[in-house]
């Protein structure tokens, strides 16, 4: 059975990232994954842009008691990182990087919670690395 309601606007104080509710033009690449069964009408999806912004929607959540996922690379075929009518943060518009640091002794490759192995590999190699990963690319490095 479907919860998807029908939201024309959610806002979450001091929010900064992007709401995509099902009246949004996105709304279906939002709720889009990689397995068409894992695919669930959330009732809204938010693209965090910081740290502060995926606690921020988070304890939007929590204190309205939604269900709550994280969509890392939106690979789960589990439906892990989808939601029936409850929230979805989206690390995968804006928390998609990879930096490698290479100032210390040991060389660091940070990576962000919605990084693909793509990203991660093509930033490896700029730096002279090689990952040890996935070997599907347009997998989350998370999931």
């Amino acid at each position: 059975m479907s919860h998807l309601h029908l939201a024309p606007s959610i806002s979450i104080p001091g929010f900064k990232g992007d709401l995509v509710t099902s009246s949004n033009p996105d709304y279906p690449q939002a709720i889009s994954r990689w397995a068409a069964n894992a695919q669930r009408p959330a009732l809204v999806v938010a693209y965090p842009t910081s740290a502060e912004d995926t606690a921020l929607a988070i304890k939007y959540a929590r204190e309205r008691k939604l269900d709550l996922a994280i969509r890392g690379g939106g690979h789960s075929a589990s439906g892990a990182s989808s939601s029936d009518g409850g929230l979805v943060v989206d690390l995968s518009r804006y928390l998609n990087g990879a930096e490698v640091d290479l100032g210390g002794e040991e060389k660091v490759v940070r990576v962000g919670g919605g990084a693909i192995w793509e990203t991660v590999d093509r930033k490896a190699i700029e730096c002279g690395f090689a990952t040890v990963g996935g070997t599907v690319n347009h997998t989350g490095v998370g999931g």
